[in-house]
């Protein structure tokens, strides 16, 4: 068993365009199931290996608490193991059944949490120019994508007090939406537009001084929407914003870009959680604000929490 683990290992090194990490992840999940067939002194070869004994190994993992996800994936790295080692035919891997999975809505932020990140970017707009309230609620009332934020120019917004809209050009799939801003999403960007120019100002008054160019990213509105103290926000950076207003709001967990984006799916669908006097939107039209190609991804967000559950049967909302 052990040759045959190295031998596909270094075929994979070699000859797949598989990433490092998923590569480490197939041969870790073969020498796990090794490591069990030594502990039940099985000395089966891959030529060897039964129906019995996929179906024994997949129950095991299920007894000792893995989850679905992580059962699947390692009776599929098994598969691809005995595939590579000649078990074409009759690979046991392929014929055991995979645990059936439950999928469940994405995380979104209740109404009352999502009160108390926009009250934290609020006051931090003190110290920010309005930054991180511009970010959270574009993400929250637009559900853009992180990466999709960083990459925002400004020809991509088009904004009055009356009437706004943000074009995503090369979205997820290189998928182009357009998706109408509300009051709540334009208001922020408008504030911060007026700092974002006074940044370009100051870029062009470096760049003068030192007898350069200013950087395509500084000028406004070409330039890059969102910028750092040193150039312009990267996924990571906006991350870290969002994440740090989401203590200063003091939410039970962690908040991510992924989370605001949820939960602007999640209104849209259930309105009435969020204290909207509106119907519903047809599933199709969130499908593509989201910029989701399957209906089926975009289907996940109707799947109700227990607490919505209660709510919707008469019990007191959160």
């Amino acid at each position: 068993m052990e040759t045959a683990i190295a031998a596909w290992e270094q075929h994979l090194l070699r000859s797949s365009k598989l990433s490092a990490n998923t590569i480490t992840e197939y041969i870790q999940d073969i020498r796990r199931f090794a490591a069990w067939l030594r502990d039940q002194e099985c000395t089966a070869t891959v030529d060897d290996l039964t129906v019995g004994d996929a179906k024994a190994y997949r129950d095991a993992l299920l007894g000792c608490g893995r989850s679905p996800a992580t059962i699947n994936r390692a009776l599929t790295s098994l598969a691809l193991f005995c595939d590579a080692a000649g078990r074409l035919a009759d690979n046991p891997f392929r014929i055991v059944d995979r645990i059936d999975r439950v999928e469940h809505a994405p995380q979104a932020l209740n109404h009352r949490a999502w009160n108390a990140v926009r009250r934290a970017a609020e006051q931090a707009s003190r110290r920010d120019h309005g930054l991180t309230l511009a970010l959270v609620c574009l993400m929250r009332f637009a559900g853009l994508r992180v990466g999709e934020v960083a990459a925002l120019e400004g020809s991509d917004l088009l904004l009055s007090p009356r009437r706004g809209t943000v074009i995503v050009r090369r979205g997820k799939g290189l998928k182009h939406r357009e998706i109408p801003l509300i009051s709540d999403a334009r208001a922020p960007l408008l504030r911060y537009q007026d700092h974002r120019r006074q940044l370009a100002e100051r870029w062009a008054a470096r760049a003068l001084l030192r007898h350069q160019t200013p950087p395509a990213w500084s000028e406004w509105p070409q330039g890059r929407v969102f910028l750092g103290q040193r150039g312009p926000l990267t996924e990571r950076g906006i991350r870290d914003i969002v994440a740090k207003i989401g203590m200063a709001a003091k939410l039970d967990a962690p908040l991510s870009p992924r989370d605001l984006r949820h939960t602007f799916a999640t209104a849209l669908l259930d309105p009435a959680a969020y204290g909207i006097d509106r119907p519903a939107l047809p599933l199709t039209a969130v499908q593509d604000l989201l910029g989701h190609a399957d209906p089926a991804t975009t289907a996940i967000y109707t799947k109700a929490a227990p607490s919505d559950l209660a709510r919707m049967l008469g019990e007191a909302a959160d």
